[in-house]
């Protein structure tokens, strides 16, 4: 489904960048994980907010990416004891569950940051997708729907705040 989605472009500085990635490991895999009903979205709302000096030194994402490590596997054991899942399987070929612009936003987010030297947001993705492929399946404490809604609330609410906070940063719309 085309939604128009808005999507925030370049230049990318360090604040920009962590506003997004902050959102992404904090707030989207945090509200997924609990919608799915998959473990510990908490652990990842506890973790300090993602800044520039974060980005600019991606060291300082270790936590994070502990953090985001600890929760994949706690995900994955819970999705092997999944006898509920039956023949269903887990995928991602037609998740109603995020919008799919959101999952574009997430995928060049998590290329950015690994580029600077850190994995946080590739994993906050892989949970994400975890977490959409669950709900995408009827298999959530949410149907997708609400799942769908929910994320791209966020997202909007985060990139109207940081159209307001950088200024440099451009929000704009695909026509198509």
């Amino acid at each position: 489904m085309k939604t128009n989605m808005p999507v925030v472009t370049v230049p990318a500085t360090d604040r920009a960048t962590a506003a997004l990635a902050d959102w992404l490991i904090r707030d989207l895999t945090a509200v997924m994980l609990e919608q799915a009903g998959l473990p510990d979205p908490q652990r990842l709302r506890r973790l300090p907010t993602i800044t520039a000096a974060h980005i600019g030194t991606p060291g300082k994402l270790r936590r994070h990416a502990r953090a985001l490590e600890q929760t994949l596997a706690q995900v994955e054991r819970h999705l092997r004891a999944g006898a509920h899942l039956g023949e269903h399987g887990l995928g991602t070929a037609s998740v109603p569950a995020v919008p799919g612009e959101l999952l574009d936003v997430a995928a060049d987010l998590a290329g950015t940051v690994a580029e600077r030297g850190s994995p946080a947001a590739a994993l906050a993705n892989r949970a994400v997708l975890l977490a959409a492929g669950v709900i995408g399946r009827g298999l959530g404490r949410v149907d997708a729907s609400q799942a769908w809604s929910a994320t791209a609330g966020s997202y909007c609410a985060t990139i109207t705040q940081l159209w307001r906070d950088e200024p440099q940063a451009q929000v704009l719309v695909d026509p198509g």
